[in-house]
């Protein structure tokens, strides 16, 4: 997940003076280089390995958390929890990539000459046949993840304090509205990673939720 925060600084830190050009066109991008869009689609591939074996982990976790599956609700938010992990592989990446070539494909058309306005028309309408696609799928994915972990936060499931809430990607994502407010150009650049950084705080906290469970058995058979 911090390779995905470096891919995410490297897309959408755009720098001062940026702003949006229809649906997804960035005033910056013909001042960014084309080898952070490539790099930023290439850690997205590097971090796919890791990244599955995360996933797989805290979803066996779950899975094992018997106590989890006794209710409706909890099988309800135990299930979004495991499917979130399953949408962030299957589609998390490529939506990444996705993103990464449209900035690609509007340097494409300025260099062969293209008008600014009818290469950022171009991009923009493109992005449109998949725009609602993605942010459904953004949704599930995220709201999914971060519903399951504050369930799971809330009814004691973890052996972590309540501050664990803000370990996912949806709290960060909510810290990072008020963050990009501050009129300085560092807080708008740095949060871009905010929900890479989410998933990261997450897997952090699982582990120090699966080394506590290994100090209790340690103890049961002490």
């Amino acid at each position: 997940m911090f390779l995905f925060m470096i891919g995410d600084w490297q897309l959408d830190a755009a720098g001062a003076g940026d702003s949006e050009i229809g649906l997804i066109v960035h005033s910056n991008w013909p001042n960014m280089s084309m080898w952070r869009f490539q790099a930023s689609a290439t850690l997205a591939l590097v971090a796919l390995l890791p990244v599955f074996f995360a996933s797989n982990e805290a979803i066996q976790m779950t899975r094992k958390n018997t106590s989890l599956y006794e209710t409706k609700l909890g099988s309800f938010w135990g299930n979004a929890f495991c499917l979130g992990h399953i949408l962030l592989l299957t589609y998390g990446i490529g939506f990444h990539i996705i993103l990464c070539l449209f900035p690609m494909i509007y340097k494409t058309l300025l260099s062969k000459g293209a008008d600014a306005g009818i290469a950022a028309e171009s991009v923009n309408n493109s992005c449109t046949y998949v725009v609602a696609l993605l942010i459904i799928l953004y949704m599930i994915c995220d709201i999914g993840v971060s519903g399951g972990w504050y369930y799971m936060i809330f009814k004691r499931k973890l052996k972590l304090s309540r501050w664990a809430l803000l370990s996912c990607p949806l709290s960060t994502l909510l810290i990072d509205f008020p963050l990009k407010m501050i009129p300085l150009q560092f807080f708008k650049d740095f949060t871009v990673a905010f929900e890479s950084l989410g998933w990261l705080l997450m897997y952090v906290a699982l582990a120090i939720h699966a080394g506590k469970q290994q100090e209790g058995v340690k103890h049961e058979y002490a």
